[in-house]
């Protein structure tokens, strides 16, 4: 195929611009590499525009896009004679979603003027498609990412609702960027209805999770799946929900050591050979990244990436396989050993999660808001665009604070002549943690914090002048945990450890854990600043050289139940 266009758009929506020059040293090692960006800008951009560009040749008359295209459609009546080139219900959305992504990267906002005919054509096709409540369907009009097997039929995945909700939030910022303000504003205030009505139709209060889909007779599908990552990426799902639904996906049902299930391995309808339900995709995996780097639950998040990336060293290497079986880490049979969405979930969870990095050309500015593991003291991101400028970034922290130097090379570029450049910074810490002051080359700087339930960030708006800015960061009582997840041997089953919750007291003495792990095994976290220590319940506190600790945590054996959760209890110092 040229293109498997919804899947395409997977990849393309779903991907920095900046990703297919980004060359990471090594895959997420113990200690952080530095990441290097060789090409120009202009390369760098070309891809995705080109693919939109592409794809909208064959958009259908009634705006419909395209789902695949062959090879051979020249030599055949590929989009009359055949049933899949319009075959999915998802390519529509992503189309839109897609190039609102390039142009607030790139800033190529003539581009979607010339587009925007297709855009809006696109847009009325998706609402044609609308059910009783505004919310896009799958049924008779295409499938989601489930192409078939028993999870279907439905009318509606909660995939497809939200992509059908984000598209509303793309087309309106898309149309107040090309000057049509009216239905910007349209647009913006049916997304506003639609976001909470989404919230709360698929919200199954009993279990505490969201349903798959809706069915024909519109009940909830209890289902749970990764899927409802995908709206979690766009931070469409409320939060506390997101949180509860996390948890449930970061248990040994839904997540594997080498990534995430489709559905449970509980569930009737589970097979870990099928194709669309109960294998293990690197694409979901990478879904399920995002989503919770997106609701600060970095400790998931975290080791879904690592099984992404890891999956590089086992088969065809260097390369990320398309499907594995849900039961053994082994790729099936069909798999093909070098698949684009896989290698763009290894990319995005890093850039987009781990990173947080989000430039917007327009404004002229960057979001920077990693979730690094805790033990992780320095790394360096090089040539990251922001408009026509490119930034290096590098990060260091030790016990006492962080430092972010930004170099911008370039004086002659447009956000350069505008004095219009800005990194808002937004690093991720310990919800014990105490900010005691900011400087920006030695001299005071303004910040907040904003706190959730799983950490705060510190939140600060730097200029960057051409040159190296220095930002720093003074704390206190910071803290953190670390698990490197590995992958088992081929053919083996699942057997790391699970991080299920982190839950702070009020008064932040105090910290519990819920953790799932194999009968009669023992695990290994990493511990950053462990002098604030005083107690440890539930896992056994030893320290190492150089004031480094590591929490050890041990699963009784237990033939009856080969899988236990313990809770873990850490008190801290007054």
């Amino acid at each position: 195929m040229i293109g498997r266009a919804s899947a395409s758009f997977r990849a393309l929506s779903l991907i920095p611009i900046s990703a297919p020059a980004w060359l990471p040293a090594t895959a997420l090692p113990a200690s952080p590499s530095v990441l290097a960006s060789p090409g120009s800008l202009a390369a760098i951009l070309s891809g995705p525009r080109t693919g939109i560009a592409f794809i909208s040749k064959f958009q259908r008359e009634d705006g419909k896009i395209p789902h695949e295209i062959s090879q051979g459609a020249n030599f055949v009546d590929w989009f009359k004679g055949y049933p899949y080139p319009y075959a999915s219900a998802d390519a529509t959305p992503l189309y839109l979603i897609a190039m609102n992504d390039y142009v607030v990267q790139s800033g190529d906002v003539a581009f979607a003027k010339e587009k925007w005919d297709s855009l809006w054509k696109a847009y009325e096709f998706l609402r044609s498609t609308y059910d009783e409540h505004g919310f896009a369907q799958n049924f008779n009009v295409g499938h989601g990412w489930v192409e078939g097997g028993p999870l279907l039929p439905v009318k509606t995945e909660l995939y497809q609702t939200g992509l059908g909700i984000e598209a509303l939030r793309a087309l309106a910022n898309l149309a107040h960027l090309t000057g049509k303000e009216d239905a910007s504003k349209e647009l913006e205030e049916t997304f506003q209805q639609q976001k909470p009505l989404m919230n709360e139709t698929f919200w199954l209060a009993d279990k505490k999770r969201f349903a798959f889909a809706l069915d024909k007779s519109d009940h909830p599908v209890d289902e749970p799946s990764v899927l409802a990552t995908v709206p979690m990426w766009f931070g469409l799902l409320d939060k506390p929900k997101a949180d509860a639904m996390i948890t449930q996906l970061a248990d040994f049902d839904q997540q594997a050591d080498w990534g995430m299930r489709i559905i449970s391995d509980h569930s009737p309808k589970f097979s870990g050979g099928g194709y669309h339900f109960g294998s293990v995709w690197p694409l979901f995996t990478g879904w399920a990244s995002v989503g919770e780097y997106r609701y600060h639950r970095a400790l998931p998040a975290y080791e879904n990436l690592r099984a992404n990336a890891l999956l590089a060293f086992d088969g065809s290497l260097g390369h990320v396989t398309e499907v594995l079986s849900g039961d053994f880490y082994q790729s099936l049979s069909t798999s093909s050993p070098h698949q684009i969405w896989s290698a763009a979930m290894v990319v995005s969870p890093m850039l987009r999660g781990l990173f947080g990095l989000q430039p917007d050309a327009a404004e002229g500015t960057l979001t920077f808001a990693p979730h690094v593991p805790a033990d992780w003291t320095s790394f360096a991101i090089r040539n990251v665009p922001v408009g026509l400028a490119k930034l290096d970034l590098h990060y260091a922290k030790d016990l006492e604070g962080m430092t972010l130097e930004v170099f911008e090379g370039s004086s002659k570029t447009a956000a350069r002549a505008s004095n219009k450049l800005f990194i808002n910074f937004q690093p991720a810490i310990s919800l014990r943690a105490k900010v005691l002051s900011a400087t920006l080359n030695g001299r005071p700087a303004s910040f907040h914090v904003e706190a959730n339930a799983a950490d705060q960030h510190v939140v600060a708006r730097i200029p960057v002048s051409a040159g190296t800015s220095t930002f720093h960061i003074r704390l206190k009582d910071d803290f953190g945990l670390t698990y490197e997840s590995t992958l088992p041997r081929l053919g083996s089953t699942a057997g790391g450890l699970r991080i299920l919750s982190e839950t702070w007291s009020p008064s932040r003495d105090r910290l519990s854990l819920a953790v799932s792990g194999l009968s009669g095994r023992q695990y290994r976290l990493t511990v950053w600043n462990p002098t604030q220590i005083a107690a440890v319940s539930g896992a056994k506190l030893t320290k190492g050289p150089a004031g480094k600790a590591d929490l050890l945590v041990e699963f009784p054996p237990n033939p009856a139940d080969p899988i236990a959760q313990v809770a873990i209890t850490i008190q801290f110092v007054k």
